[in-house]
């Protein structure tokens, strides 16, 4: 008999317990995710499936961009736009990031390209505010993007999106460190030189992985 009031008991007090809230975010079929909140460490590294996202609540940033593939001239080709650095505030709710307009031709790939727009809706189709930037600096397949999405942050302060280990780092010694890195000239030898170090560093899944991935560019 006790135990079967211990059991109760428990199953109340689980019931009674509040469901943990955050915010789910749903990508439209167009966007690839690149990085969450500053790190590309949420999946896989060299291409990304990935549809929907859970996130704390508060202050969050993603970073996309779009590709797909562009009827042209008789075939096809792939679109790739340049990475787009999404921030926003939102909580307890879902919400959903697309293209502002459809990006089905060259016209409108050209539009994407000069004019590029997101919108973040919930799900009773209300805009949520957020911020929006193409990511400056440079970067590569291989090395990345968390340098330049760093250096990015540490220029417009975003402190809660910076590695742990900088964070408490003054930004203006950060914006310092990350310009003299995303700034110094490469020759070509230098670029091959690292793209093939860090291809060699890769294990054998994640090298045939980032084939895959680059087989479609």
């Amino acid at each position: 008999m006790k135990k079967i009031v211990i059991l109760s008991s428990l199953l109340a007090v689980g019931f009674s317990l509040p469901a943990i809230a955050d915010v789910k975010v749903e990508l439209s079929p167009e966007l690839t995710l690149l990085a969450v909140n500053g790190s590309e460490d949420f999946g896989e590294k060299w291409y990304s499936n990935t549809r929907k996202v859970n996130l704390k609540d508060g202050d969050n940033q993603l970073l996309v961009r779009v590709e797909k593939l562009i009827p042209q001239a008789g075939d096809w080709a792939k679109f790739n736009s340049k990475p787009m650095v999404v921030s926003f505030n939102a909580s307890n709710e879902t919400v959903k990031l697309s293209s502002a307009f459809k990006i089905n031709g060259v016209e409108s790939q050209a539009k994407f390209e000069k004019y590029p727009a997101l919108t973040l809706q919930n799900q009773s189709g209300n805009m949520i505010n957020f911020n929006f930037a193409v990511l400056p600096g440079s970067y590569s397949v291989l090395s990345g993007y968390e340098k330049a999405l760093t250096a990015y942050n540490a220029k417009q302060g975003n402190s809660e999106f910076l590695p742990t280990q900088i964070q408490s780092t003054p930004i203006s010694n950060v914006v310092a460190t990350q310009t003299q890195t995303l700034s110094q000239p490469s020759s070509g030898t230098v670029i091959l030189s690292s793209v093939k170090s860090d291809f060699l560093s890769l294990t054998d899944i994640e090298r045939k992985k980032f084939l895959q991935w680059a087989i479609i560019q």
